[in-house]
C-alpha cells in the first residue's frame, strides 16, 4: 500500500515543470559521473587508432581483450595487487576494531583526562596529512621499518576520524544495556563484543568502507616508506606504469583493474552503508 502510495507521489512530481526539469538535471549530472568510468572500462577495450580518431568512438569496433592479458606481462600487477589487498585488508581490521573499543570507552566509560583526549583526537582532524609525513617517516627508518608491510600499514591503524564517528554511533546507544549487563556480571570488553559492537552493524560497515578506500587510494605514503618495487601497492605500480607500458589502452586496463575491488567493497556493504547515512541522519 505504501509502495503504491509512494509510486503516486513520484509520478505526481515528475509531471510538474518543477519536478521534471529535477529530474533532467539529475540525470545530466549521473551521466557526467558516470562517463570517465564508462570511458576508461571501454578504452581498455579499444585499440589505440580508435582511443585517437579524429571523431571519438563510444564502443570498440571489436572488444581486445589481449589488453588486460598483455598488462599483467609487461607490470607485476599480481604482485601489487597482492599488496595492495594486504595492506588495505589488514588496515582496515585493524582499524574498525581499535576505533570501535576507542568510541565505546568515549561513549560509555569515564576515566581521568577523558575530555582532554577527545579534544585531542578532534584536534588531529585539522592536521593535514602531508604535515604528519617527515615525521612518521624519520620514524619509521629508526625503527627499521622502511620497505614492509608493518611499515605502510602502522600510520591508518588509527583514525581520528573513526574514533570521531564511533564515539557518536555509540552514544546514540541506551546506556541502560550496559548498567543491566554490569549487574548480570559481564566484563566491559564483554559488554563492547556481545552486546553493543552488534548493534552498530551500519556504523561499523561505513567506517570499514572508508578506511579501505582510503588505504586502497594511497599513494604518498606507500610511496615513501616502501620504495623497493616488489613492496609497490597497486596505486604506486600505476604511477610508474607509463615505464612499461606507454600505451593508453594498457593503462586504462590497469586503471580498471585498480577500481574493481573498491566497487565490490561498496557493493558487499552498501545496505549496512546506507542504513549508517541514514542512522546518521535521523536524531530522536
Amino acid at each position: 500500500m505504501s509502495v503504491n502510495v509512494e509510486a503516486r507521489q513520484s509520478l505526481r512530481t515528475l509531471k510538474s515543470p518543477g519536478g521534471l526539469l529535477m529530474y533532467v538535471l539529475l540525470l545530466l549530472v549521473a551521466l557526467l559521473a558516470v562517463f570517465p568510468f564508462y570511458w576508461m572500462v571501454v578504452g581498455s577495450f579499444m585499440a589505440p587508432a580508435e582511443l585517437f580518431a579524429s571523431v571519438p568512438k563510444l564502443w570498440p569496433a571489436s572488444f581486445d581483450t589481449s589488453t588486460y592479458t598483455r598488462i599483467f606481462q609487461l607490470v607485476p600487477m599480481g604482485r601489487y595487487f597482492l599488496n595492495s589487498v594486504i595492506v588495505s585488508v589488514t588496515t582496515t581490521v585493524v582499524a574498525v576494531f581499535l576505533c570501535s573499543m576507542a568510541g565505546y570507552a568515549f561513549a560509555r566509560l569515564t576515566f581521568f583526562g577523558q575530555s582532554i583526549l577527545f579534544l585531542l583526537i578532534l584536534a588531529a582532524l585539522m592536521v593535514p596529512y602531508q604535515a604528519t609525513i617527515v615525521p612518521l617517516f624519520v620514524m619509521f627508518a629508526n625503527w627499521n621499518l622502511l620497505n614492509s608491510y608493518i611499515g605502510i600499514i602502522l600510520p591508518g591503524v588509527v583514525s581520528a576520524f573513526g574514533v570521531f564517528m564511533m564515539t557518536q554511533f555509540f552514544q546514540t546507544l541506551p546506556k541502560e544495556m550496559r548498567e543491566a549487563a554490569i549487574v548480570d556480571g559481564a566484563g566491559e570488553f564483554r559488554i563492547f563484543a556481545r552486546i553493543y559492537l552488534p548493534l552498530a552493524r551500519p556504523a561499523v560497515a561505513t567506517l570499514a568502507l572508508f578506511v579501505f578506500m582510503d588505504s586502497w587510494d594511497q599513494l604518498l605514503w606507500p610511496m615513501i616508506v616502501a620504495p623497493n618495487p616488489d613492496m609497490r601497492t597497486l596505486q604506486v605500480g600505476l604511477a610508474f606504469i607509463r615505464q612499461a607500458a606507454p600505451i593508453e589502452n594498457q593503462v586504462m586496463a590497469a586503471i580498471v583493474i585498480s577500481v574493481i575491488p573498491v566497487i565490490l567493497a561498496f557493493l558487499l556493504t552498501q545496505k549496512q552503508f546506507i542504513a549508517g547515512i541514514a542512522a546518521g541522519a535521523v536524531k530522536e
